[in-house]
């Protein structure tokens, strides 16, 4: 099932985590939702996926029907006239780019009326109008590619631009308020979400690249195209229903040879197609349109005088028009691409797909598993179909479990497997003490992880085991952040908290206070694949 994501698709994705991760913390369990979502819903529609390409695009599938379903639910709880922010933003987008359309056309035909605007005492001076419609355009194209070099060695230099910074907080704000006549019919807590969830993305970055700056770099993209088609659609208006004549001067004594010279440069690109008396005017012509102050205009030629506005119409075209024609074009494709490109592999996807495709468990009176609080009966109400994915045998799932040493002795296979979600009790294939040296236990890490096949196929997680009962010191934050340079980017890493052990075993409940302590810690190391778990609910 081949899928496209929007946008407004992605901002939709994070609201709906913002309001399950703010109802998990009221008591509720999205486990159990997502659990049943995904065996009604999702996994019927599922086929057989064996290469990672199709698994890649198997996950991507999976999100986005869970997110089809959530949308349908949040209708059917707030009624049909439901306020998601993915449906703000599409239509604030659509009339920013109105607005940016009709600012071009109405900006564009103002200025090229004005340089335009022949009383029959003087020529128009064409170096008034290349200076402002193509020379001051040239040199922001310029500034636009070196800008784009630039931030090929410094990626996070488009984050720090004051232009992109003032625009996406424009858009932000003006989001929040044309929506404000029906946020009024939304509750103070679905309000909050909705902001929120729109001030996530601009912590996103490593995530979603430059995906949210391609929602400011277009709206500016047809503002300059559209103001180009208004000044060209103004000078031939104005060439075709009235009598204009340009001329040259400069304080500067060039000489008639060297003005030419720089017209033929500058008419390179349409000198081919186009025959020469059009495509610029002649070297006689413009001896002949030269306006020299002291002796007025009387000896100016028609034809010379005419024979500019052809040249002048190219220009605008090739060297204004057609450019910003050719950026807003391709910054469809590659926003268009890069919403392709996205794996939705980072921490809050991870932790989704692992509540859907884990079975959930009566364990008996022991403390439960916060993924396993589901009765067998839901499991079994899965269709038993031969033709449908088993999509929960991840055989190829490998996680390596770091258990610091003072509690390693305590952490048997079995009790691992009864307190760790999926994938460990399926495939879980290496434990690992750490605690003896961070650069030793990198090491072994690294070792264990080379001998995958292919470490970084997103089936690969490291989990540390760590008891939240104890503060996230800065030597913790620091392994964690060298783990990550060690391993690569692709390889998820779970921290699975613990509470404080009593008397027959380490798992134990983690405290809500220690839980907000820890995930905030984290949160710092801005790793959009490292997540915190709870191992144990209340």
């Amino acid at each position: 099932m081949k899928t496209h994501w929007q946008i407004k698709d992605i901002i939709d994705l994070e609201y709906f985590f913002r309001r399950d991760k703010n109802r998990e913390k009221q008591g509720e369990r999205p486990a159990l939702r997502d659990r049943e979502i995904y065996l009604q819903h999702i996994r019927p529609l599922l086929k057989n996926a064996q290469t990672e390409e199709q698994n890649s695009r198997k996950h991507r599938n999976i999100i986005r029907l869970w997110l089809k379903q959530r949308r349908n639910m949040e209708k059917a709880e707030s009624g049909q006239d439901a306020v998601l922010p993915g449906s703000l933003y599409t239509e604030i987008y659509r009339l920013l780019c109105i607005c940016m359309i009709l600012t071009g056309l109405l900006c564009g035909a103002g200025t090229a009326s004005a340089l335009l605007h022949y009383t029959g005492a003087a020529p128009l001076n064409v170096s008034l109008y290349l200076g402002c419609f193509v020379f001051f355009q040239i040199f922001l194209l310029l500034l636009l590619l070196g800008f784009t070099l630039f931030r090929v060695f410094r990626p996070s230099l488009i984050h720090r631009s004051l232009l992109f910074v003032l625009l996406s907080r424009f858009f932000i704000r003006l989001m929040m308020k044309i929506a404000g006549k029906t946020r009024k019919k939304m509750s103070a807590s679905h309000r909050y979400e909705l902001e929120a969830a729109v001030g996530l993305l601009r912590g996103r970055k490593k995530v979603y690249g430059l995906l949210f700056y391609w929602p400011v770099f277009i709206p500016i993209q047809l503002f300059a195209l559209f103001f180009n088609a208004a000044v060209l659609g103004t000078t031939l208006l104005k060439v075709l229903g009235s009598d204009i004549a340009f001329g040259w001067q400069s304080t500067i004594q060039f000489s008639a040879q060297t003005v030419f010279d720089a017209v033929r440069f500058l008419s390179l690109p349409w000198s081919a197609f186009v025959p020469s008396e059009i495509a610029h005017p002649s070297l006689a012509q413009i001896q002949g349109s030269r306006m020299i102050l002291k002796e007025g205009i009387w000896h100016l030629a028609t034809p010379d005088l005419v024979s500019w506005w052809p040249f002048l119409c190219f220009c605008v075209f090739f060297y204004a028009l057609l450019p910003r024609l050719l950026l807003f074009l391709t910054a469809l494709a590659v926003r268009q691409s890069g919403l392709g490109k996205l794996d939705f592999r980072f921490a809050e996807c991870e932790a989704l797909m692992q509540r859907m495709c884990s079975p959930l468990l009566h364990t008996g009176g022991r403390p439960t598993s916060s993924r396993r609080c589901d009765t067998e009966q839901q499991d079994a109400s899965a269709p038993e179909n031969p033709e449908i994915l088993p999509d929960e045998n991840h055989g190829s799932h490998f996680l390596m479990i770091m258990i610091p040493d003072d509690i390693y002795d305590q952490c048997g296979d079995s009790e691992l497997r009864d307190n760790i979600a999926f994938p460990a009790e399926r495939n879980m294939t290496e434990k690992l003490r750490i605690g003896d040296s961070a650069e030793k236990d990198i090491a072994r890490a690294q070792h264990i992880l080379r001998k995958q096949d292919n470490p970084a196929a997103g089936q690969t997680e490291i989990l540390i085991l760590q008891e939240a009962w104890q503060p996230p010191i800065r030597e913790i934050l620091t392994f964690i952040a060298r783990l990550r340079e060690n391993i690569g980017d692709e390889i998820s890493i779970r921290i699975g908290l613990i509470g404080k052990p009593r008397p027959g075993t380490v798992f134990t409940a983690v405290k809500e206070e220690d839980w907000n302590i820890w995930e905030q810690k984290l949160r710092t190391l801005g790793d959009p694949r490292l997540r915190a778990e709870k191992l144990v609910s209340e």
